[in-house]
């Protein structure tokens, strides 16, 4: 579901939720426009495997595009910095997966704080395509709102209906993006977590390109792994994909969080 006016959500469903109670924490980070339901089943999967999970709004999303015009990248990465040392008090070891923008903020992340166990990226953007984005510093000052339009690239058209997404961006947050792209795609060498890069090669919002480029740069990781999912659209964690990319998921984590690790963590 996408907002095509200026109104507010509901304010109970595009909230922040925690699920599950285990000792391994997983921060998951919603996109640009967008709020946690979009990651509401992974987050399942993974608190029904003893992650604690925890998914919060970004400062300007979840209200109004108005909010969202009044906040800067900086604001969405200290918000997500906060989140995880909120998680990072609670668990022993706590790992990141973020859809879309909220995949580059993962990473912008496990560039700033050691203490990221793993990351999962999905759909992730370090640039974004086309002639308009270098001219965004201009047009933000003479076009305030740029509409997200009707075009579903989902291979499953129906689970555009678990996407709650403001409709109307302004291009001044536009502009941030690009900016926090950036950021991430200059600071991608750094990170030293292990990351799960994941695309759907159908996806028309954000270049797969851009998967393989993340991969690419990241030579200092622990471990990379690339992975290219031919029927997805760019809303990897609702799309046809989406049970395989859970269990991906999960077992990426389990790898570099398992259990036993967390359980020796508590009884040191």
């Amino acid at each position: 579901m996408t907002a095509r006016t200026l109104e507010p959500f509901d304010p109970e469903t595009v909230r922040p939720w925690r699920l599950g109670e285990g000792a391994r924490g997983a921060l998951l980070i919603h996109g640009f426009a967008g709020t946690p339901p979009e990651l509401r089943l992974l987050g399942e999967s993974l608190a029904a495997h003893g992650f604690r999970c925890y998914a919060p709004v970004l400062p300007g999303h979840g209200t109004t595009p108005h909010e969202l015009e009044r906040t800067r990248w900086e604001d969405w990465a200290e918000c997500i910095g906060e989140a995880f040392d909120e998680l990072a008090r609670e668990c022993t070891d706590v790992v990141v997966a973020g859809q879309s923008m909220g995949g580059a903020l993962a990473l912008n992340l496990a560039e700033r704080d050691l203490r990221v166990r793993a990351v999962a990226s999905l759909a992730a953007p370090i640039w974004l395509s086309g002639p308009l984005p270098p001219l965004l510093p201009l047009i933000k000052r003479v076009v305030r709102w740029h509409h997200a339009g009707d075009d579903v690239d989902l291979w499953h058209p129906g689970a555009v209906e678990e996407l709650y997404s403001y409709g109307l961006r302004p291009t001044r947050s536009i502009d941030e993006l690009r900016q926090l792209c950036a950021v991430v795609r200059g600071g991608l060498a750094q990170v030293r977590a292990p990351v799960l890069v994941i695309h759907g090669e159908r996806d028309r919002s954000i270049d797969p390109r851009c998967a393989r480029e993340i991969a690419r740069r990241l030579i200092a990781s622990e471990d990379v792994r690339l992975l290219m999912l031919p029927r997805s659209g760019h809303a990897i964690s609702v799309d046809v994909d989406r049970d395989a990319v859970n269990a991906g998921i999960l077992q990426w984590f389990e790898r570099f969080a398992p259990a036993s690790r967390a359980a020796a963590a508590a009884a040191g």
